[in-house]
Formats: structure tokens, C-alpha cells, sequence
């Protein structure tokens, strides 16, 4: 198994992991809107799963530069 097959299936799963986490907070962020007792509780949520999905979506992109780069 070759290094771009590699760091492409870690690509596919940063992607799967990222479409988690983005549901995650869109769930987070439309109960909010909803109006229920834990409103503080899903905000910080929402922002948590932003930040964790940027952040996959950043080392995705990484990666993906390096694959297309170097590969």
C-alpha cells in the first residue's frame, strides 16, 4: 500500500468525521433556535463542534495539499 493511498483514505475519513461533527453542530445550533431549557448548554456545544469541524477541515485540507503536492 503506496503513501497516497494511505493519506487519501485518511482523507476520506477526516471527511466522514468531519460530516459528524458538522451534523453535530447543525443539530446543536437548530435546537437552539428551537428554544429549549438548555439554550447555554447547546450554544457552547455548537461552537465546540464549529471549532472541532474547522479544525478537520483544515487537516483535510492539509492533507489533501500534501497528497496533490508531493503524491
Amino acid at each position: 500500500m503506496s503513501g497516497t493511498i494511505v493519506l487519501l483514505l485518511g482523507v476520506a475519513v477526516f471527511a466522514a468525521y468531519t460530516g459528524m461533527h458538522w451534523e453535530r453542530a447543525r443539530r446543536a445550533v437548530f435546537d437552539v433556535r428551537l428554544g429549549r431549557k438548555r439554550v447555554s448548554n447547546l450554544r457552547q456545544t455548537a461552537v465546540k463542534e464549529r471549532a472541532e469541524t474547522a479544525l478537520l477541515v483544515l487537516s483535510a485540507g492539509t492533507v489533501l495539499f500534501m497528497v496533490v503536492r508531493y503524491g
